[in-house]
């Protein structure tokens, strides 16, 4: 499916004058190999549709100029007939009028306004803005798209370069200043661009939107979450659009900046940029780009309109929308010809919300709140995030989309969801990943030290594992390497013992990186309950710190030693053993996990249980999924279904009811 999609404005336009027109218009797109439309439905302060919001608000129901009629639902009725998709288009954003002083809603509620520095009513090129940090405005604009999402038969709805949006010169007024103030303890500077200043303001708006795309899918998961915004990062240091957030945190299912570059090789080297520094292989299904079709005298001339198509088509991008549909039409229907003979000659195929959001977040989105319970079993903590892990040190991993940030125990993130992926926190500081670089961070979200390894472990025992120039060393919390890096892999300290690789074998070292069991092992695990799992020709055994096998290789997979038993792997069935190697528990589970607190997690005929020490089920296997009881509580899903997920490429447990069950 390609999306081919065009902007149906309100200015310079005639479609929306009667149902007439619109009924031509559809047609001739339909004809044209168009699957979906985006018909404007907010500007100038006014709605084409009857908006009871607008009505209550501001005694104006509908733009004056379509009173008596509902010109949204004319043309979502003429487009079903043709097949086309309708997602309506939110123009004006948070600016509340053109050249008019803020219009009707600014007259109404000035303390609406936005204001720069000097105290003055936003105008940035003619446009007059409310204050989009504003929770009051932000629910304004929102109960707007709500009112659209429930009462129109819609595919999606749409923000462009003014929503979620605010000129940088913008956030000067009271309640702005004051917030920043108790967060800095400082005053905003008078540099608009300072980047602290601006990444705050930023954040406030992608944390709208991540509310904004909450409310939406919760009307219907299906509805497509369309934004236009300017080319990324002018469209962040001039109007705090930051889209580069809103794709890493999964916030829009498609994204269309607007790449109005009137030379072709400028158009090139906009989507050059875009596919090599913004979307990943993964994203880069979400990039419709916006081509500019006719601005005023301007039209795009036919070579370079195909020229265009054409070269989004050899990247890999399925699709764009054009500004505007009057552009089509003019001198005999030429660039509708060019289109409709060339690119457009073969069926796009249906516009289907399903199959676009196959490369989103919805689906986990939907009803998906993790619950943190205290030790007196009441809930103490509801994160809403994609991904939630167990706390430790106090602070727990959260992912929202492709990013990865922490929350501490008031529910509060730390910094930013900025990071690749993220370890729990060990000793006071965990291990996080941006690209290619590791590093640490500690529980003020601070690096310690920079990034600046290729590959990285977890901190146990004072020290962590680093990779160095190809090669494994270990290094202390002050980041100072302690043990050079001269080893083909390493793994962490236990119990003053850690397993390093050497030239192709496993062995052990001290925390003088001085070789205590030679490396003689095809791999090794690390030392718990003074033994540890090693392997040999295939299969697993144990030794002890003198490196004398204590349990003869004999397993297909082993894990370490838990409250006196490890789980082992025999053919494909999972057992318990003993530190003597003794079955204690036959192999026969499809799937298992450690003992903590006397019981293990255990999966047989697809569904996971508890048993206790002598392989007896205390807790039926009737769950989807089951994390090692802690604290007498443990991490269970009833309902989740296993599907593909498209970032980490194999199946993971999508939706169902997640929530903790006490140790029986």
């Amino acid at each position: 499916m390609e999306i081919r999609g065009i902007w149906i404005t309100t200015t310079a336009s005639q479609v929306f004058n009667s149902r007439q027109n619109i009924a031509e218009a559809m047609n001739f797109l339909a004809d044209t190999g168009f699957n979906v439309v985006f018909p404007v439905v907010w500007n100038n302060g006014t709605t084409t549709y009857p908006s009871r919001v607008m009505r209550d608000n501001f005694g104006i129901e509908i733009n004056p100029r379509f009173q008596g009629r509902d010109p949204l639902k004319e043309l979502i009725e003429e487009a079903k007939r043709v097949n086309l998709a309708v997602i309506p288009w939110f123009e004006y954003g948070f600016a509340s009028s053109y050249q008019k002083n803020g219009g009707t809603i600014i007259a109404k509620k000035p303390e609406w306004a936005a204001r720069d520095y000097a105290g003055n009513l936003l105008n940035k090129n003619g446009f007059d803005w409310l204050n989009a940090l504003d929770s009051e405005v932000q629910n304004f604009l929102l109960s707007l798209f709500i009112e659209v999402a429930k009462n129109y038969e819609i595919a999606g709805i749409q923000g462009d370069d003014r929503f979620p949006a605010l000129p940088s010169e913008g956030g000067y007024d009271k309640k702005t200043v004051e917030r920043y103030r108790q967060e800095f303890n400082r005053l905003p500077p008078e540099n608009s661009k300072d980047p602290q200043w601006l990444q705050w303001r930023a954040d406030i708006l992608s944390n709208f939107l991540t509310r904004f795309y909450q409310e939406i899918i919760n009307i219907n998961p299906e509805l497509i979450i369309s934004m236009s915004p300017s080319p990324f990062p002018w469209s962040y240091e001039n109007y705090l659009q930051d889209s580069q957030t809103w794709v890493d945190l999964g916030l829009v299912d498609l994204v269309h900046p607007q790449l109005y570059r009137r030379e072709l090789q400028s158009y090139k080297r906009e989507i050059d940029k875009l596919i090599t520094t913004q979307f990943t292989k993964q994203q880069l299904p979400q990039l419709i780009p916006g081509v500019l079709l006719k601005s005023s005298t301007y039209r795009i001339d036919t070579q370079h309109l195909f020229q265009a198509l054409k070269y989004n088509r050899s990247v890999g991008i399925q699709g764009e929308i054009f500004f505007f549909y009057e552009g089509l039409r003019e001198d005999n229907n030429a660039l509708a010809n060019v289109l409709k003979s060339s690119i457009y000659s073969q069926p796009a195929g249906k516009f289907d919300p399903k199959e676009i959001k196959k490369y989103s977040f919805s689906q986990r989105r939907i009803n998906n709140n993790y619950a943190y319970i205290n030790k007196s079993q009441s809930i103490s903590l509801k994160a809403k995030f994609d991904w939630v892990e167990s706390f430790s040190d106090g602070m727990a991993a959260v992912k929202m989309g492709y990013k990865h940030g922490y929350i501490d125990k008031k529910g509060k993130l730390v910094g930013r969801l900025q990071f690749d992926s993220a370890a729990p926190f060990s000793e006071g500081l965990a291990l996080i990943k941006i690209k290619d670089k590791y590093g640490y961070i500690d529980k003020t979200a601070k690096q310690i030290p920079t990034l600046q390894f290729d590959d990285a472990k977890s901190f146990t025992e004072g020290m962590a594992a680093v990779k160095i120039a190809n090669k494994w060393g270990y290094i202390d919390k002050k980041g100072t390497v302690v043990i050079a890096a001269k080893f083909d892999d390493a793994k962490s300290f236990t119990e003053g013992m850690a397993a390093v690789k050497i030239a192709n074998k496993w062995g052990y070292i001290d925390k003088k990186g001085t070789v205590v069991i030679a490396a003689k092992f095809d791999d090794a695990k690390s030392f718990t309950e003074g033994i540890a799992a090693v392997k040999t020709a295939n299969k697993w055994g144990y030794i002890d710190k003198t490196g004398k096998t204590i349990i003869s290789s004999q397993f297909d997979d082993a894990t370490d030693f838990s409250e006196g038993f490890a789980l082992v792997k025999l053919g494909n069935k999972w057992g318990y053993i003993d530190k003597t190697g003794k079955l204690i528990i036959k192999p026969q589970f499809d799937e298992a996990d450690i003992f903590s607190e006397g019981l293990a997690p255990a999966k047989m005929r697809g569904k996971w249980g508890y048993i206790n020490q002598f392989g007896e089920f205390i807790i039926p296997p009737n769950l989807d999924f089951a994390k090692p009881f802690s604290e007498g509580m443990a991490l269970v899903n009833v309902g989740g279904e296993l599907k593909q997920d498209q970032e980490q490429g194999k199946a993971s447990l999508i939706g169902g009811k997640w929530g903790y069950i006490r140790k029986p």
